[in-house]
């Protein structure tokens, strides 16, 4: 009897799962075009002094134009193990919001890793679909400097 509810714990602890994955997690698929860049009004990100940042016009585009130029796929399998394993001295991650004209939003998750020795990396992963991208170095800096200190 005990094993059987252990059983039935576990698979509904499954099956909770499969439904986040399948049901909850792909809630927007948008096809990201580079004539979308045009389109966005504004990106809105946290701010290290527990606020809210908001660049408008160019300054989001600029951002906007990086995260979606970035063609490098990476498996979750190493992007875990870089996320867990890696000796970096400064981790960080990041929500970047971007509103556009008609009024949708788009989100990226993106995860800043600065090795010692080497230049800062990132990983980015839209928010709706499963794919990570590899970030180069140019593009991370670049973003990193823009919300440095706000």
């Amino acid at each position: 009897m005990r094993n059987l509810k252990i059983l039935l714990g576990l698979l509904f602890t499954l099956i909770i799962i499969c439904i986040y994955f399948f049901l909850v997690e792909p809630k927007d698929k948008i096809k990201l075009t580079p004539d979308m860049i045009s389109k966005v009004r504004y990106l809105e990100t946290n701010s290290v002094a527990e606020g809210t940042i908001k660049d408008y016009g160019q300054d989001a585009q600029n951002v906007f134009q990086k995260l979606i130029s970035s063609k490098t796929v990476v498996s979750k399998t190493t992007f875990w193990k870089k996320k867990l394993f890696e000796n970096s001295s400064n981790f960080s991650q990041r929500i970047i919001e971007f509103s556009l004209d008609n009024k949708e939003n788009i989100t990226f998750e993106i995860l800043t890793f600065n090795v010692e020795g080497h230049k800062n990396e990132s990983y980015i992963r839209h928010i709706g679909d499963s794919t990570i991208y590899h970030l180069n170095a140019e593009h991370t800096e670049d973003i990193l400097i823009q919300f440095t200190n706000r």
